[in-house]
């Protein structure tokens, strides 16, 4: 009879200590994550003021941009004398009179006569100045009276400035054609960048915002930085984004998310090697082997059958998931003692080519049959779409090398280990190298460990 208590009190004790382990566990394991939902937070802010503060570097060196251009603009328009090569003084009458002279003592005289005089230059001894045509016969007896040679220059004032307009119509009509082509075309987005995304491709990215009506020929109207961000936000992997539009350039900016992974989705998973299932994560559809299953390459690992209680089968719908197992693969290559290498020649040729509107003019071809090209692009979108790419291409030709044959092993393994899909930390990679004939090597890699087995079918 004691013993019995004694067991029943034994079980207790474990089935009370297996009930505070468990809950001690949890309680750990909600401080995790609480933990990695706080870094997160913070990690996402910390990206967010970057972002926020590199949106605001760029518009401030927009507007500085913008202010060289604009002061640029009004320094060659301004209303000066000279103004387009030609020369306007009001629209009252006048007329440009050169005397040899000075300036001080034809000023003093004409003023005490009423004569108003403007826009006097001085050249040494020549005077150059302007009086009204009214003027003219009493300013012409002064300048007799004080022995100072003149001449009677151009006349000013309405009419001459009637006839500047029409001398200048073709000036006037194309001026005005290039700032409607330019307001238009600022009007529009002509280019899409994206940045920020390491795994998720652009094109997942671009088809996303297709999708929402945004993509080169967008209006401005329609481009809501918060909507486009939504959108993006939407893609799997993606953490946070922004979205800002740039003169004519709409620029992407994405967060992506640590734990982001691709996953294969399917009808049917089959086993990729022979292997002891490990572990099992259906994110959709429900898997037909459990943990410890010993599997052989091609069995069916999970299905996406649905059938009716009474057994007939209703649809196929599609998994997504994850199943591991413990593997072991052996690899062989075989490679040789040298290699070709593509090395620069000192030879370059730089060309350049012009985007605007997205359409590209002057495509560049290189001239070598075998190269290297380094390009960049600069950025003139302030008022128009412009883009001018400067390439350079590098000659190159093949030279022959001596090879580290056990570095080149080394990657080897590596390289199979990734494409086998080995979980990180939880595999071993041995290989060996034998000589073989002909300068060539055999290597072996060994693979043994925790690897993805599942592939669709």
């Amino acid at each position: 009879m004691k013993s019995d208590e004694n067991a029943r009190r034994d079980a207790a004790k474990k089935a009370k200590d297996r009930k505070a382990e468990i809950k001690r566990r949890k309680s750990e394991t909600e401080k995790l994550r609480a933990e990695q939902k706080a870094a997160a937070d913070r990690q996402k802010a910390t990206r967010r003021a970057q972002i926020d503060a590199e949106r605001e570097r760029r518009a401030e060196q927009r507007r500085q941009s913008r202010l060289k251009v604009y002061g640029k603009i009004r320094h060659a328009l301004k209303n000066n004398r000279n103004g387009f090569g030609y020369r306007n003084s009001g629209f009252l009458p006048r007329v440009e009179l050169t005397v040899e002279g000075g300036g001080s003592e034809i000023a003093s005289k004409f003023g005490r006569e009423g004569i108003d005089v403007t826009d006097m230059e001085k050249n040494g001894k020549i005077v150059r100045f302007k009086i009204r045509k009214k003027d003219m016969a009493k300013a012409i007896a002064i300048l007799e009276q004080m022995c100072y040679n003149f001449k009677v220059g151009d006349s000013y004032g309405l009419t001459r400035l009637l006839a500047f307009i029409p001398a200048r119509i073709g000036l006037t009509v194309g001026a005005l054609c290039a700032a409607f082509a330019v307001n238009i075309s600022y009007s529009y987005i002509w280019r899409v960048e994206i940045d920020g995304n390491d795994r998720i491709s652009d094109a997942a990215i671009a088809s996303v915002l297709e999708s929402a009506g945004i993509k080169s020929g967008a209006k401005k109207s329609v481009v809501d930085g918060k909507s486009i961000a939504a959108v993006v936000n939407t893609l799997d992997g993606v953490a946070d984004s922004s979205a800002e539009v740039i003169g004519t350039t709409l620029k992407i900016r994405v967060l992506e998310s640590d734990d982001y992974t691709v996953h294969e989705t399917s009808t049917t998973y089959v086993a990729k090697y022979d292997a002891i299932v490990t572990r099992i994560v259906m994110r959709h559809g429900t898997a037909t082997v459990k943990r410890g299953d010993i599997v052989k390459a091609g069995d069916i690992l999970a299905d996406g059958s649905v059938y009716s209680t009474a057994g007939e089968l209703l649809y196929v719908d599609e998994l997504d998931g994850d199943i591991y197992g413990d593997v072991s693969i052996v690899y062989t290559a075989r490679i040789a003692s040298t290699a070709v290498e593509y090395r620069r020649t000192g030879n370059f040729v730089k060309k350049t080519s012009v985007g605007i509107f997205g359409f590209t003019m002057f495509e560049p071809h290189s001239p070598y049959s075998s190269y290297e090209t380094v390009a960049s692009t600069a950025n003139y979108d302030v008022l128009i779409p412009l883009y001018i790419t400067s390439y350079r291409y590098y000659e190159t030709s093949p030279v022959e090398v001596e090879r580290d044959v056990d570095a080149v092993a080394k990657d080897f393994a590596a390289s199979k280990a990734r494409e086998s899909e080995m979980t990180d930390g939880m595999f071993d990679a041995t290989y060996t190298v034998n000589e073989s004939v002909g300068g060539m090597y055999e290597i072996h890699v060994f693979l043994s460990g925790e690897a993805r087995i599942s592939i669709g079918a």
